[in-house]
């Protein structure tokens, strides 16, 4: 294996992945099914609603929340994973409900419209929309969450809130968050092939989500977003293995330097998705991060 040092329980799912348009229509038939036949864990309840978002178009939210949760909880927009193309997988809905039962909040998980029919900002809309949504009910303190092009949605929407007339999210964990189209950092460029995800599919996923057309595709990119004043604290997560590493560092950079409080947990031995592995140490260890800075902002 060419990357030697990817920790040892992670190597069970090493694997390269295709990306392409016949990939992403078989995996959108196969996952509908998983997702609905992944169970629940035992103390989360679930529900779902329709919310409008994009265009007029309605689109599915669950809900995870602990058996007997008061009208008060904290709410987390988890935004899923998938290259702005796949829907959610189990691995998702699995994650949105350790947030849910272990940082006592409930998880909003959003369906929404993905590219390459949906192209940006479909995406942006529904979950700014799912925003509003939760503003409108009365919602107290209300947070954001993301992997990959998950985190991408998640940041441009903290980005933006101010502008969209929002009320400030209270944090914002990004989970190896997309954050840069431009793609000409090290680590693009060194990381050519590695496992689930890597800098060829990753220049593929920006032209689905937004077509050619650099002028038009930089609302997109969080990195090239003006700030707002007053940032959400936030988290973010690196894989050491992974073309996005060194924007995530970077865009951690510059949320410090506009005057946020950003912590970072840069993972050693990792890959794109790595968190696949939920029984793996390295696994348990950022969820346990990730879970201590939920509740810390949860519960300020």
């Amino acid at each position: 294996m060419k990357y030697r040092n990817i920790d040892p329980e992670l190597k069970g799912i090493a694997k390269r992945t295709p990306y392409n348009r016949a990939v992403i229509g078989c995996a959108n038939i196969l996952l509908p099914t998983a997702l609905a036949l992944t169970r629940t864990p035992s103390g989360i309840s679930a529900r779902s609603i329709m919310v409008q978002g994009h265009k007029g178009l309605e689109f599915r939210t669950e809900i995870f929340e602990p058996f007997g949760a008061g009208k008060n909880l904290p709410c987390l927009v988890y935004v899923h994973g998938g290259a702005f193309s796949y829907k959610a997988s189990p691995h998702h809905k699995k994650l949105a409900c350790i947030y849910a039962l272990q940082a006592n909040c409930r998880v909003y998980f959003p369906d929404y419209h993905l590219a390459p029919r949906y192209p940006y900002p479909a995406a942006y809309n529904d979950i700014i929309s799912l925003y509003r949504y939760l503003m409108a009910g009365g919602c107290e303190k209300l947070g954001l969450a993301g992997d990959s092009a998950g985190g991408a949605l998640a940041a441009s929407v903290c980005n933006n809130y101010r502008r969209e007339g929002l009320k400030r999210p209270a944090a914002q964990m990004l989970i190896y968050p997309l954050t840069d189209m431009s793609m000409q950092t090290r680590s693009m460029k060194e990381f050519t092939d590695t496992p689930l995800w890597n800098s060829k599919s990753n220049r593929r996923m920006w032209g689905y989500y937004c077509g050619p057309g650099a002028e038009e595709r930089r609302p997109a990119s969080p990195i090239h977003m003006v700030l707002p004043e007053n940032i959400p604290d936030t988290y973010i997560e690196t894989a050491e293995y992974d073309c996005l590493h060194d924007e995530g560092l970077l865009y951690g950079e510059k949320l410090k330097g506009a005057g946020a409080v950003v912590e970072i947990n840069e993972t050693k031995g990792t890959f794109h998705g790595y968190d696949c592995a939920v029984k793996a140490k390295i696994t348990a260890r950022s969820l346990q991060k990730r879970i201590g800075f939920l509740k810390k902002h949860f519960n300020a």
